[in-house]
């Protein structure tokens, strides 16, 4: 069965080697329908010998698609075109999930088949409707996108509450008195990163806002509700095209953005807390050698 003829999905379906599932794939994702996705759990990436042989083309090759067949993949804000089958990528291992992902999502769209000549009254409608079809399948991109670029708001929202924390916590009276030099030095470089860090933030965090709340965004959202509703025609489809790669592209590059900026902010706040309780425990120590020497003293004073 080719994948013209591949029903859409209405459950993930397992692909197993050796009797063990390592991903799923759905095909046809509602108003996408040359698109399929696959999913692989963080696990499959931890099975010997198991990393080298999850690639696109391995993937592929599981459901019986043809590689030639392939129009682009993507993973995360990565895309690769799939180059008629050319593209080294495509037997190149996938990168496994950050370790908060349960799973790494491939979406594949496929080479929409070539229109065949056939009289204005009939070839037109055909025409449309493909084109139809890859305007909300790359509607449907944007909002995936949209998805993860609110994920990572609210995780900085979250990140950023505890780096003020960090930034403005203030020592023990013990802490104080017994921190040596070097790690009080430590604790404070490391804070002074986070006044770098948070307004990075607070911009993504904005821009993500912001993102979703501009007129034309709102427009575009009207229009495809509509559509999908009522199955109504879509309007200046080449002017709404061109706002949907613009769009996607605006996506792409602030989810890719909010990626880095949240992977920065992680590791700052990292270091203040290691610093923290590296000073903490080094303070701990020393008031326990100071009291295990006074009363050394106190002894040999007796």
């Amino acid at each position: 069965m080719n994948f013209s003829e591949q029903p859409p999905s209405k459950q993930w379906a397992a692909l197993t080697f050796k009797g063990e599932k390592i991903a799923e794939v759905w095909f046809k994702p509602e108003g996408e329908p040359f698109a399929l996705i696959f999913r692989i759990p963080q696990a499959s990436f931890q099975i010997p010998g198991m990393g080298q042989r999850l690639t696109a083309e391995n993937l592929l090759k599981a459901v019986g698609v043809a590689i030639e067949e392939v129009e682009s993949w993507c993973h995360g804000d990565v895309t690769h075109s799939g180059m008629d089958g050319a593209n080294p990528e495509l037997r190149q291992p996938l990168p496994s999930p950050p370790q908060d992902d349960s799973h790494l999502t491939i979406h594949v769209s496929m080479k929409q088949p070539a229109q065949a000549e056939a009289p204005a009254e009939s070839g037109e409608p055909a025409a449309s409707l493909v084109k139809v079809q890859d305007l909300v399948a790359r509607w449907n991109a944007i909002l995936g996108l949209e998805v993860t670029i609110d994920t990572l708001r609210q995780r900085m929202e979250s990140l950023r509450m505890q780096m003020e924390a960090a930034a403005n916590k203030a020592l023990t009276g013990d802490d104080k008195v017994h921190a040596m030099n070097s790690d009080l030095a430590q604790w404070n470089k490391a804070k002074s990163r986070v006044h770098y860090a948070l307004p990075k933030m607070k911009e993504f965090i904005h821009r993500a806002v912001w993102a979703l709340a501009t007129p034309e965004r709102k427009k575009l959202e009207e229009l495809f509700k509509n559509h999908l509703q009522f199955q109504s025609p879509i309007p200046e489809m080449e002017k709404v095209s061109e706002q949907l790669e613009f769009l996607l592209k605006d996506r792409q590059i602030l989810s890719s953005h909010g990626t880095t900026v949240l992977q920065e902010c992680q590791s700052v706040s990292g270091d203040v807390q290691g610093a923290l309780r590296t000073l903490q425990s080094n303070a701990a120590a020393n008031a326990r050698k100071k009291m295990g020497e006074a009363r050394a003293k106190s002894h040999k004073l007796r």
